[in-house]
């Protein structure tokens, strides 16, 4: 009788545990669908707060998998986008490969509005072998490379900026990207999207994201195994291996790619002053 019961009662428990994990996962998807897919939440501040001065790192958050810091700020009628990082390796990446700064007001990662900083990938590769070939001219051969952060930071920073918003694609005639370097805080972006750019009544906006993208760009990447695209091959139709001087120099610095996006709130009412 016993064996009976048990027999009878499993199916409807197995059946009531099945409907209860099958609801929990079609509310972890609903609730990541909302978004595009599960971002960290931060509040964004008004530029008002006087917190700001207080705490310099009030706001921040790491993008994921990354030494690097955002957060922002808004008024009535802009988002001021702030990014920082002091890790060497991440400052590296991101002046080499660019960066892009997407704005987001459904909350989600599309990448419709935003700012393109241009790479130095490509300046980098021409000054390199401007300095090898004057090294092999001098027979120096122990001169050592070192990075210049404040001089790369100086090069992208005097490049043409790249807009993305409801008016299309333009250059930058506006400022609305400042960079800039100094050994104690490290690299800075400081970015401005207004909400007219993207077309939104911000009274009905309670909540936005933003997305951080440095990461070599696919037609940088190197052709392996292409012969047929045209470079030197040797006598068995394989790629000629290039001298050591003309190598791509800025791929011995192993960059990293920095992605990520962050959901911010917007608070509701503007500091008492």
């Amino acid at each position: 009788m016993r064996f009976l019961k048990k027999s009878i009662l499993d199916p409807v428990i197995n059946f009531r545990s099945i409907a209860f994990w099958a609801i929990g996962l079609l509310l972890v998807i609903s609730s990541c669908s909302s978004t595009g897919l599960s971002m960290l939440t931060r509040q964004s501040y008004h530029v008002d707060d006087q917190s700001w001065q207080e705490d310099t790192l009030k706001g921040f958050v790491f993008i994921p998998n990354s030494r690097v810091l955002v957060r922002t700020m808004h008024d009535e009628d802009s988002i001021f986008i702030e990014i920082r990082t002091r890790d060497s390796l991440s400052m590296r990446s991101m002046l080499t490969n660019g960066l892009s700064v997407w704005f987001d007001p459904q909350a989600k990662q599309n990448e419709t509005y935003g700012i393109n900083v241009p790479a130095a990938r490509a300046e980098m590769m021409r000054r390199q072998e401007e300095t090898f070939e004057r090294i092999r001219e001098e027979g120096d051969t122990l001169q050592r490379f070192t990075f210049d952060y404040a001089s790369w930071t100086k090069s992208v920073s005097e490049k043409r900026f790249v807009i993305t918003d409801k008016r299309g694609t333009r250059f930058d005639e506006s400022d609305q990207v400042r960079i800039s370097y100094t050994a104690e805080a490290g690299l800075a972006y400081n970015i401005r999207f207004g909400f007219s750019q993207a077309g939104i009544d911000k009274e009905k906006v309670d909540k936005f994201s933003v997305g951080v993208v440095s990461e070599r760009h696919q037609a940088q990447m190197p052709n392996t195994g292409q012969s047929q695209m045209g470079g030197p091959t040797d006598r068995y139709g394989r790629p000629r291996q290039q001298p050591a001087a003309r190598q791509d120099r800025p791929e011995r610095l192993g960059l990293i790619s920095v992605k990520g996006w962050i959901v911010f709130t917007l608070s509701e009412d503007k500091p008492a002053s």
